[in-house]
């Protein structure tokens, strides 16, 4: 094979490698930059019974023993087993370590801040959790006059919870969970949860707890909490607050419509950086040829005008005789 013809050959195999390279380079990275945001890998379920935990921050201000008792009854008579968590100056560390107890239903009876945050039972201090404070993932937080108490921001669940949710159902009862640009929920969902169910807007405890204990007993018994939530719960009689819900394929669908602009532009800026150098040496080639059949044409016309002007002449001189 001439020396020319083997440089060619090399020259395109290391283009059409080049471009694999870079493409399969480009869906790695897209791949590692979207998990636990548009796909996720399910964490592993331990053990074979389901599980509840029902954390009762609430019950320091607002006890409910009727609550705690048929909500348990309702879980256990459908075989679950049930932790019940009572206010704790030691908050903050249980819910650090939520996520890897491996809970199947999470009951979280607490107020909800304004900044859509979980306020728990642990007095305030400036002096704990000072790395947690200062990247905001804790901030203090007060129920109406009272002491300040800290409180559980998105970025605490995202980023301070240990290990993740095994595709969790979690019930968050406070206040206006629901509402705005759904940050709280959004958070349980990437930290593994499969469904955040709360309100969207101002809830009374009375509707609150009596509400719930209907939402439980109906998933213990198979229901799915989508259609509990919308069919069988009330508004709240005073502020007219509806219980909602949140669901991971509903994030992702969310997620997908607002950063698709984004994606066609990238995909036209990936197009023209694996593309653009090529052209760089592969537009000198399409020259070369050009220039290298550009002769031939010319002569070829040239031929054929003399072919042309040598037939016109012979058939003259075959037409003369005759006249």
């Amino acid at each position: 094979m001439p020396r020319k013809s083997r440089r060619k050959s090399r020259w395109r195999t290391n283009s059409i490698l080049a471009v694999i390279i870079l493409l399969f380079s480009a869906g790695v990275g897209t791949a590692m930059a979207t998990q636990n945001y548009l796909w996720r890998i399910p964490a592993p379920h331990v053990g074979s019974n389901p599980r509840a935990v029902l954390i009762d921050e609430l019950s320091l201000d607002y006890p409910n023993p009727s609550f705690t008792s048929n909500v348990t009854l309702s879980l256990m008579s459908s075989g679950y087993s049930i932790d019940y968590i009572a206010p704790s100056a030691s908050a903050v560390d249980f819910f650090r370590q939520l996520p890897s107890k491996n809970y199947d239903l999470v009951i979280i009876r607490a107020h909800t801040g304004s900044s859509q945050s979980i306020i728990t039972t642990q007095p305030y201090s400036k002096s704990e959790y000072i790395l947690d404070q200062l990247s905001g993932k804790l901030v203090a937080a007060q129920v109406e006059s009272g002491p300040p108490y800290f409180a559980l921001t998105p970025g605490f669940v995202r980023q301070a919870m240990t290990g993740r949710f095994p595709s969790s159902t979690i019930v968050l009862m406070g206040c206006a969970a629901l509402v705005g640009t759904h940050d709280l929920a959004s958070a349980f969902l990437d930290k593994g949860a499969s469904l955040f169910t709360g309100w969207n807007g101002p809830v009374t405890v009375i509707h609150m707890d009596t509400s719930t204990a209907v939402l439980v007993n109906q998933i213990s018994t198979g229901h799915s909490p989508e259609l509990v939530s919308s069919t069988e719960i009330r508004p709240d009689p005073v502020y007219g607050a509806r219980l909602t819900y949140l669901d991971w394929n509903g994030l992702v669908n969310s997620r997908v419509n607002s950063i698709l602009p984004a994606i066609t532009a990238g995909s036209l800026l990936a197009i023209m950086l694996v593309f653009g150098p090529l052209t760089i040496f592969i537009a000198p080639k399409f020259i070369g040829i050009f220039e290298h059949y550009r002769p031939l044409s010319k002569q070829k016309r040239r031929s054929e005008r003399v072919r042309v002007s040598s037939e016109t002449g012979t058939m003259g001189e075959t037409v003369n005789p005759s006249t």
